[in-house]
């Protein structure tokens, strides 16, 4: 009776550290970082709004066209943070001069690939200027600086990630907001237009770089304890060849960048492909298209917050051959959640949102609001899709993304750059994106809870190799 009365007693008590423990991982996670988030989207906001009144109409819209040819870009440092996430979590190194050894020559490589592309960029500028019929030649360029520089802030990400430091990574995520917002408002309203608005990001982004280093710095790695002024490993580990540890970090960087780059070079594209379409194709109307294409990427600047959250959490519990669903159902929530609220506040009042935000010379394509902010909750729910398989090293996600995204290039183009067949369009190509993504996690799951069955591991005609999650067998066979 003592005995069950124990038991008993342990219940309840256990239930209630579970649901601690969950909602304590919810708010240092994906809450921090969804607020983060939100935080960097008010200040985009603002500085939207100052740069919509204190530009003319096309200028405007070349900056919002600059902006996006950045977020095409910037895919390659993302696809960076993916592969320092997972080379960071292998557990490689067993000293601290190993362990920083390949952080300081990534750094390294990362900071002349920087001066390269700077100096392509510059050479190439007008004659894309050109193609793109985009008037100002100069801003491509200072895009693409742009997107080089960010690279080195993803690398120190990547490290905030893999050693669980979100709250460090929140700040960050609010401080580039913030260098973003002072640099390119001060420098476009001073006169230097387009271009000013071009510098001031390439700066914000240095110095969110600088700042996440120093973070990093400060931040131990997984698996190693910190005591007095040195950082000592938690267990014992076995001794690895130097030269070794190198050749497995280079491959394993680059492979998981081909990868990630595969697979976020098309979001990348079908988050910003349409206004660069309408600019095309109806040059008149990308100003007022611009703006609410702006305050429908809500969702997605959210789910890029979040999916930070995931990719690690994924990547974690795919090496202890777990499933990180629950990681992806709390983020699914946060990212779907204001993209809905946003589509019903532009039925109800699209036109008037528009106007006190961007001023009544960009409300012309209102109509169209909600339509996109259902598109782009879409995409967001894609992006949370397409992290959780990265980071449980599922490639397929590849293939499916690759026929999407020019399917989707191909039905706007169609569109011919009016305002609400774009929208429609891009509704219809995200929610199937969204939806075929979504089978593919669907899948991934179901697999890994028929793994986890004792008949099913037992019928496995070759043993689990070490080190590799079960899921990953099943899913390669």
């Amino acid at each position: 009776m003592i005995l069950a009365g124990k038991v008993t007693g342990k219940g309840p008590t256990m239930a209630v550290a579970a649901r601690r423990e969950l909602v304590a991982e919810l708010l240092r996670g994906p809450v921090a970082l969804a607020a983060a988030g939100a935080v960097a989207n008010f200040f985009n906001l603002v500085m939207n709004l100052v740069l919509a009144r204190v530009l003319s109409t096309r200028g405007y819209g070349a900056v919002v066209e600059q902006t996006n040819i950045y977020m095409v870009l910037s895919v390659v440092g993302l696809a960076v943070l993916n592969a320092v996430v997972h080379r960071d979590l292998g557990q490689l190194d067993n000293t601290r001069s190993l362990r920083w050894g390949w952080i300081r020559k990534l750094r390294n490589v990362i900071g002349f690939s920087t001066v390269g592309a700077a100096v392509v960029a510059i050479a190439v500028c007008k004659p894309v200027a050109v193609l793109l019929s985009y008037p100002h030649p100069f801003a491509i360029a200072e895009a693409a600086i742009a997107a080089s520089v960010w690279v080195g802030v993803c690398v120190e990400r990547g490290l905030l990630q893999a050693r669980r430091n979100y709250l460090g990574l929140a700040r960050n995520v609010i401080l580039e907001a913030a260098f973003r917002f002072v640099g390119i408002v001060v420098l476009a309203a001073v006169g230097l237009g387009v271009n000013g608005a071009g510098l001031g990001l390439v700066l914000g982004l240095a110095l969110a770089g600088e700042f996440a280093r120093w973070t990093a710095a400060r931040t131990p790695s997984p698996g190693w304890a910190t005591g007095g002024d040195q950082t000592v490993p938690a267990a014992p580990r076995p001794a690895l060849a130097a030269p070794a540890v190198t050749r497995r970090t280079r491959e394993v960087l680059i492979a998981d960048t081909s990868v990630a780059l595969a697979t976020l070079a098309p979001l990348a594209v079908l988050q910003n492909i349409d206004v660069v379409i309408v600019g095309w194709r109806n040059p008149e109307g990308v100003g007022g298209y611009a703006a609410i294409s702006t305050a429908s990427k809500i969702p997605v600047f959210i789910g890029l917050a979040v999916a930070n959250y995931l990719l690690a959490e994924a990547a974690r519990r795919r090496q202890a051959g777990e499933s990180a669903g629950r990681a992806l159902a709390m983020a699914l929530s946060i990212v779907v959640a204001p993209g809905l609220l946003l589509a019903g506040a532009g039925v109800v009042a699209g036109h008037g949102i528009l106007a006190v935000l961007f001023g009544p010379k960009l409300t012309a394509a209102a109509p169209a609001l909600p339509v996109l902010a259902l598109a782009m909750t879409a995409l967001s729910v894609t992006l949370m899709f397409a992290s959780y398989l990265l980071g449980a090293g599922y490639r397929k996600v590849v293939w499916v993304l690759a026929v999407c995204t020019p399917l989707t290039i191909v039905v706007l183009t169609l569109a011919d750059g009016a305002i609400m067949r774009t929208a429609v369009a891009g509704l219809v190509c995200q929610t199937l994106a969204a939806m075929l993504t979504g089978a593919l996690v669907v899948r991934l799951l179901h697999a890994g809870r028929v793994a986890s069955r004792p008949a099913v591991r037992a019928e496995l005609a070759v043993p689990a190799q070490p080190g590799v999650p079960v899921v990953q067998e099943v899913m390669s066979r």
